[in-house]
């Protein structure tokens, strides 16, 4: 089982037809004709896990509002455990409206309130997570910096969670994570951790990533867009790993594909390396659908042999 720890989000998309420019301000008018609620954030991460039949467990804040029912409504269908808790704050939702025949986002519209976590919900993920050690080898950290993983929680994971701790940070949480097995960070969020722009390159994301390696103890994957990824390893070495994107719709939730479909990997046994190009495909997928989506098994595996191994 994978334990997937970070900011669950509801995403909600309105559908419609523009067929006009409103005439109070110059922007379309949208006639809406479909609602649609997915999950969103660390629930998209959990919700690629199990599209692949592979048990996983969320831990989250929440509230007993309308749309956190809805958020336990869709773990409830998709068959993700979870332990949601609530300090007051309202369920993240990001509303989308969203033109159709054209793809075309109109306007993206947020609803949260950011504050770190008290010590008495920090208390009670981290007790959470103790009884999760015996059944889990893998937990994700899916950090949305909305103020659930703080570094004071981070520390005390650290120490209690025996597997392997997997990262998608976000930038200004970056020192909590030394020490993890792996971080995963995309090239613009390299750019901020270092403090400066990068050349999507191999060799100077190889040279960037050597000496990430080394201040922060840990494996890195950087993904690169339709180049793929570069990880590096803690034993120094540097893969360069392509990928074969046919066609973009949206680009949104690919990073919590990755994470998900390399966790899965690890978790099946394979070896570092072939576990990120497993998730580099299932990335390459996933941005050729429109909204928050997941990758299905026989579509992850069509160019994989029956042994789930890489083919040559």
């Amino acid at each position: 089982m994978i334990v997937v720890l970070g900011e669950v989000m509801l995403d909600k998309y309105t559908y419609g037809k523009v067929e006009r420019i409103n005439p109070e301000a110059p922007v379309p008018v949208l006639n809406a004709v479909e609602e649609k609620y997915t999950l969103g954030g660390a629930g998209n991460v959990a919700n690629n896990i199990a599209s692949l039949k592979h048990d996983v467990f969320l831990i989250s804040i929440t509230n007993r509002d309308e749309f956190g029912k809805c958020i336990e409504k869709l773990c409830n269908e998709n068959g993700i455990k979870y332990y949601f808790v609530s300090d007051g704050r309202p369920t993240i939702v990001k509303h989308r409206f969203v033109a159709i025949g054209y793809n075309q986002q109109l306007l993206r519209v947020d609803y949260e309130k950011i504050y770190p976590i008290n010590e008495e919900i920090s208390n009670k993920i981290l007790d959470k997570i103790k009884r999760l050690n015996s059944k889990s080898n893998i937990l994700i950290i899916s950090d949305y910096a909305k103020g659930l993983i703080t570094k004071e929680l981070m520390e005390k994971i650290k120490k209690e969670f025996k597997g392997k701790i997997l990262v998608d940070p976000k930038p200004k949480n970056i020192e909590f994570y030394k020490d993890v097995y792996l971080i995963k960070p995309n090239l613009k969020e390299t750019s901020q951790i270092i403090g400066r722009e990068i050349e999507n390159k191999d060799d100077e994301l190889e040279k960037i990533g050597l000496e990430l390696v080394e201040e922060f103890n840990s494996n890195f994957v950087i993904t690169r867009s339709e180049k793929g990824s570069t990880l590096v390893t803690l034993n120094g070495e540097v893969y360069h790993i392509s990928t074969k994107v046919k066609e973009v719709h949206d680009v949104s939730g690919a990073g919590d594909t990755f994470i998900a479909v390399l966790a899965y990997a690890l978790d099946k046994g394979y070896d570092l390396v072939d576990a990120v190009k497993l998730a580099n495909k299932a990335s390459s997928i996933v941005v050729g659908k429109v909204g928050t989506a997941t990758v299905s098994l026989d579509e992850l595996f069509g160019k994989f042999s029956e042994n789930n191994k890489m083919e040559t």
